[in-house]
């Protein structure tokens, strides 16, 4: 059931629980996504003192029920893997952030990445009946030896049958691999990707991703960071293995993260390369997007208009070349693009989605001029608006003495609303 919190409806109040739909129990808001897409629908309310109405309704002539309810219950992970961000976390951050997910249901409906290792058949069977597709599966290796080693468990469900089972009901996947050198690296990921690629095109994707290690490892296993010389390595082993399947199934199939490119110190690829971007959300490709948008339009600004750029260190040098040539057609649009070096996570911490408040305070604070605007990167806040370290955008206002905006990954909707303001 799902407990009511918003209601535009007399008959149901606040607190109330949805039972059913045309018969069918509703266990959380997949089931209600799922069920209420019916055009006359019969909804089974239970009230608060226990009795239950049950109310006909007419999607077709109003549109979706005007309901909201309680968030559901996160399922928990129980592995312990050895490079587990969570556990590399400092300690003093929000609860929330320690929260460690495993659930099948976020991998559907908003691309989280989940290891399979808590599937009861019941789940199964619920994916396969709802037609849960897409899923997002970290996989790191096909071994289930090393598997049990890097997932921390010696008791974990095969994997291999797991996906077999998902790809003959036309499940559509997408896998990730989290390089851990001297791990899953070398002959490891060459196997483990010819493993994956047996269920192609169900399985439609591979990415490769370079592991992520704090300050903060402290009676935690020993990890190596991948190092230039390695992502080179890696991204060549990468071009034999796609030249391969680019003339066995039409497609690359496995695709770098744009990490490996930057440590290398190698051109982002073009276009054409990622295909149809299936994994742009866990940084495979989002570089090309940003290179390949389009030069914002020839414009007169009335005056000089000054924008600081936040980014985290890895990043600096390519988006600054980026903007230049993008702005370049805007004469009196100066920007500066400042590297904000990360203590909260450790220096060695260089995406800006990690960047906490604290830090980017630190950075700007050396500044005269910071100009008219500051410019956040896209994905360092959460819904709720707040950095890692309950930082707000408002907090940096107060203190910086300047307006703080997050921006987009589209420089025509981060830049544009401000611009033409000064034309």
């Amino acid at each position: 059931m799902l407990k009511i919190t918003a209601t535009e409806y007399d008959e149901i109040d606040i607190g109330d629980w949805l039972v059913s739909i045309n018969g069918q129990p509703i266990e959380d808001m997949i089931d209600y996504q799922f069920y209420s897409a019916d055009e006359e629908l019969a909804l089974v309310i239970q009230k608060v003192d226990g009795s239950q109405i049950e109310l006909e309704y007419d999607a077709f002539r109003h549109g979706p029920p005007e309901l909201e309810f309680e968030p559901d219950p996160i399922k928990r992970c129980k592995n312990k893997c050895v490079f587990c961000f969570i556990h590399q976390l400092p300690k003093g951050l929000r609860k929330s952030l320690y929260v460690k997910d495993e659930d099948y249901r976020l991998s559907f409906m908003h691309g989280n990445y989940v290891t399979l290792t808590n599937l009861e058949e019941s789940d199964f069977e619920r994916i396969l009946s709802l037609r849960m597709s897409p899923l997002y599966v970290s996989v790191h290796t096909t071994d289930e030896v090393l598997r049990r080693r890097m997932l921390g468990r010696s008791n974990l469900p095969e994997l291999m049958p797991q996906i077999q089972r998902l790809v003959e009901s036309e499940i559509e996947l997408h896998t990730q691999i989290v390089v851990c050198p001297g791990l899953n690296d070398g002959a490891a990921l060459e196997s483990t990707i010819a493993d994956l690629a047996e269920f192609y095109p169900a399985l439609r994707s591979v990415a490769i991703v370079p592991v992520g290690l704090t300050a903060h490892r402290k009676r935690l296993p020993k990890l190596f960071p991948v190092t230039a010389a390695l992502a080179r390595e890696i991204l060549e082993q990468c071009a034999a293995i796609q030249q391969n399947y680019l003339s066995k199934f039409e497609s690359r199939f496995v695709y770098p993260a744009d990490e490996f490119f930057l440590l290398a110190d190698q051109p982002i690829p073009a276009q054409n390369y990622y295909e149809d971007f299936p994994q742009v959300e866990n940084g495979v490709g989002m570089l090309r997007q940003l290179i390949s948008a389009r030069k914002l339009p020839p414009m007169n600004l009335r005056k000089t208009l000054r924008a600081t750029i936040v980014t985290g260190t890895l990043a600096e040098q390519i988006l600054t070349r980026v903007l230049a040539d993008k702005l370049r057609d805007v004469p009196n649009f100066e920007i500066s693009v400042v590297p904000v070096v990360n203590r909260l996570m450790g220096k060695s911490v260089t995406v800006s989605g990690l960047l906490g408040g604290k830090d980017i305070y630190t950075a700007l604070k050396k500044f005269a001029n910071l100009g008219e605007i500051v410019f956040l990167p896209p994905n360092c806040l959460n819904p709720d608006n707040l950095f890692l370290d309950d930082w707000t955008p408002q907090m940096l206002e107060k203190k910086l003495g300047v307006p703080v905006v997050p921006g987009c990954y589209s420089i025509h909707k981060t830049f544009m609303p401000i611009l033409r303001r000064f034309v």
